[in-house]
């Protein structure tokens, strides 16, 4: 039975959630979160979104994407675009269903004006980061085939909080950084400008916008903490629910030992908010490390993975 590759409509969402679900079984997702997260992105373009079709029934689904708005003050990132999500029926693999999606949405960015793809650390609405080695090992085989190579390795890390202590060590570190001028406090909105600043500053983008948003939100949200160096904010944490981050220190107190005492401060507060886990969605690098150093284990391994595209694809 020969298949059909169209571009998605408004009425395919059902099908399309459902086959999700069965496609990326550790990454499911509601209508809802459909909607808000792929039709309300403000990057959302429909010539850049995807549908198998075999006997009347959507087998296939791609999502690619570049900004068509600027990102705070990341801007457009001109020349990048994204490849956020794609799957196929298990029954329908190996018959050139998703290399002609590939296809497309290869050719689709390149007329965008992109030569550089990710899969898939895009922000603010990504679903994973990069590719899970682990359960969608197919995927990240077919996209080293496609010439897509390793860009970075992330992890998802998490703990189990209800054993959870601050160790003695670290509560006198804490006692030296404290008669150094350094502290760390619950937000308040006393702290609103100053820690705008310090985000707008030290990690435009994504940290800027998680503060901003749960701000406008709660103007006293008890979920965001601050590192304090005198008066000036030095260090964020943000938690919800049970996702922890993001974080983030200046660099210029890097080595100090505040990192690890706004992290524990931090789970302090989760605690108290009856909180039982503690996950991230992804770390990489010497955060890793840091993580695992404070009791963390990895539970997921992804890898972001990136295309040059030629400048003479096809359009």
């Amino acid at each position: 039975m020969s298949y059909l590759i169209r571009l998605y409509e408004a009425e395919d969402e059902q099908e399309v959630v459902a086959l999700w679900n069965l496609c990326l079984s550790r990454d499911e997702i509601t209508l809802t979160t459909f909607r808000q997260k792929i039709i309300l992105d403000t990057n959302f373009n429909p010539r850049g979104c995807f549908v198998a079709v075999e006997g009347g029934t959507i087998v296939g689904f791609l999502l690619a994407l570049c900004r068509r708005y600027p990102y705070f003050d990341v801007g457009l990132e001109p020349g990048r675009g994204w490849i956020t999500v794609f799957y196929v029926h298990p029954d329908s693999r190996r018959r050139g269903i998703a290399t002609e999606m590939i296809d497309r949405a290869e050719r689709f960015l390149a007329a965008e004006g992109v030569r550089e793809i990710h899969v898939s650390d895009y922000t603010p609405n990504y679903f994973v980061p990069g590719v899970d080695l682990d359960a969608y090992a197919e995927a990240y085989q077919f996209l080293k085939a496609r010439s897509y190579t390793k860009h970075q390795n992330v992890y998802s890390m998490g703990r189990s909080l209800i054993d959870f202590s601050i160790p003695e060590e670290m509560k006198e570190r804490f006692r030296l950084l404290e008669r150094a001028g350094f502290r760390i406090e619950i937000f308040h909105p006393r702290h609103t400008l100053k820690l705008l600043e310090f985000l707008r500053k030290n990690y435009p983008g994504d940290l800027f916008r998680v503060a901003q948003e749960r701000l406008r939100e709660n103007p006293e949200c008890d979920e965001i903490l601050v590192a304090l160096k005198d008066k000036e904010v030095v260090g964020f944490s943000h938690f919800l629910g049970e996702r922890f981050g993001p974080f983030g220190i200046d660099e210029a107190y890097g080595g100090r030992g505040l990192g690890p005492m706004l992290y524990y401060h931090t789970v302090e507060q989760m605690r108290k908010k009856g909180k039982h886990n503690l996950w991230l969605a992804w770390t990489t690098g010497r955060a890793k490390d840091f993580y695992h150093k404070v009791g963390l284990q990895v539970l997921r391994r992804h890898e972001i993975m990136k295309k040059m595209l030629d400048e003479g694809v096809d359009e």
